[in-house]
């Protein structure tokens, strides 16, 4: 029933809707088989911006679990807006859902969770664990990892720099012409 090959998404997710176990039988699945799934259910293929929302809103959110992980260790983890959104659109090329978003999540932050419990003091100490744009790296090339900072205040310092270095790429922008809110950091501490 498909026209010139081509169907819509929302055609086929409302066909998906509508299956019957009658349908699954009329497919070749044997009616014994079929018997043992008394309620069917269709699922849709979560989007960019309800994959981010699974990494920071949940209580038991993924970047949640891992900021408590390393404060544990007095470190503090911060991801940047564009950092979450590469996450999520890793995920969603991999097709894997939700549940590929931790194994993307250990790859990026695997070197940095070994290097965290050294016990180090001074500018030694490791104060914060970064993941921007470059730690996660592209859809289909693997990123740096995590960013280690060292050294009391290293967080602030990298904010700021990072704040001033946007403030200047919004200025070039908007071709010299001030526009409020520019100099705001493009990138968010989950709070947790």
């Amino acid at each position: 029933m498909r026209a010139v090959g081509v169907t819509n998404a929302a055609v086929t997710s409302s066909l998906l809707e509508s299956v019957e176990s009658s349908d699954l039988i009329a497919y070749g699945l044997i009616p014994e088989f079929i018997g043992r799934f008394p309620i069917l259910v269709s699922l849709s293929a979560l989007t960019e911006d309800q994959l981010m929302r699974v990494l920071t809103e949940p209580k038991n959110a993924l970047g949640k679990q891992y900021k408590k992980l390393f404060s544990m260790n007095n470190v503090k983890l911060h991801f940047t807006e564009k950092a979450l959104r590469l996450i999520a659109q890793k995920a969603m090329a991999k097709n894997t859902g939700a549940r590929g978003l931790r194994a993307i999540l250990e790859s990026i932050l695997t070197e940095a969770m070994y290097e965290i419990p050294d016990s180090k003091t001074g500018n030694d100490r490791v104060d914060a664990v970064v993941i921007d744009e470059d730690s996660v790296g592209s859809v289909n090339a693997p990123g740096c990892g995590g960013k280690i900072l060292r050294g009391d205040g290293a967080l602030e310092q990298y904010l700021l720099q990072h704040k001033l270095e946007d403030s200047v790429e919004n200025a070039e922008a908007a071709d010299g012409e001030f526009q409020e809110g520019e100099s705001e950091v493009s990138s968010r501490t989950m709070s947790m």
